[in-house]
């Protein structure tokens, strides 16, 4: 799968298992799309998750056909199989570098990642490099506090410092800037539609039309 020619030259990058991909999902990338006036949204979902997971994940094919019934009318929204190209668990900084050869130094990537991740930040490998790559945009929850992601930063990102405007936190000589987006989140998540669907109650209004039939056609998180 080649990334498309048209994603524009603000893109965001929304990563993610997506098992199964939801309404959750589509609302954040809608949101995101708006607020920074992107031009598209590529999703990536991983292929070898590198953190230990509690559950039997579905295979990289079905998560992507899901995420191709979840999308392909949506304008602006599109799909990379970037990461099953690569051997090993599926790294951000990796997947980071490869977009940016793919796609140039002239375009402005926008990774997008929650509140409850990014506090996790410090874990991952080759953290302090992303922003060499991306902007970040940390997605919160109302109930969650600016601080906390001042504080996150200021123990993650060294010299990063909130700029005047307060529109963002930068750093001189570092690409990308960090952003936050408060947002009320759809009340779905994908552990919830594995219970869901293991103890036979239907999910079509959780997730994107024709996921729903596809997780039933293929006998999906029935454990």
């Amino acid at each position: 799968m080649e990334l498309p020619q048209n994603l524009g030259h603000r893109i965001g990058i929304l990563g993610g298992t997506f098992d199964p991909v939801h309404n959750g999902h589509l609302a954040l990338a809608e949101a995101v799309k708006k607020s920074f006036e992107l031009n598209s949204v590529l999703f990536v979902p991983s292929a070898q998750p590198p953190h230990k997971l509690t559950y039997r994940i579905s295979s990289f094919a079905d998560r992507l056909a899901m995420l191709d019934l979840a999308l392909r009318e949506r304008s602006g929204f599109f799909i990379s199989d970037l990461e099953a190209k690569r051997l090993g668990p599926s790294f951000s900084i990796d997947t980071l570098r490869s977009l940016r050869e793919l796609l140039g130094e002239s375009v402005e990537l926008f990774f997008v990642i929650g509140m409850d991740a990014f506090a996790e930040i410090a874990s991952w490998k080759e953290y302090t490099e992303l922003v060499d790559y991306t902007h970040f945009v940390v997605a919160a929850r109302p109930d969650q506090c600016r601080t906390k992601v001042a504080e996150i930063i200021k123990s993650s990102f060294a010299g990063y410092q909130r700029a005047a405007d307060e529109s963002c936190w930068q750093c001189a000589g570092r690409l990308g800037r960090i952003y936050d987006l408060f947002l009320t989140p759809v009340a779905v998540s994908s552990s919830h539609l594995r219970q869901e669907v293991a103890l036979g109650h239907a999910v079509d209004a959780l997730v994107p039309e024709g996921v729903g039939k596809f997780i039933a056609a293929k006998g999906l998180y029935r454990f």
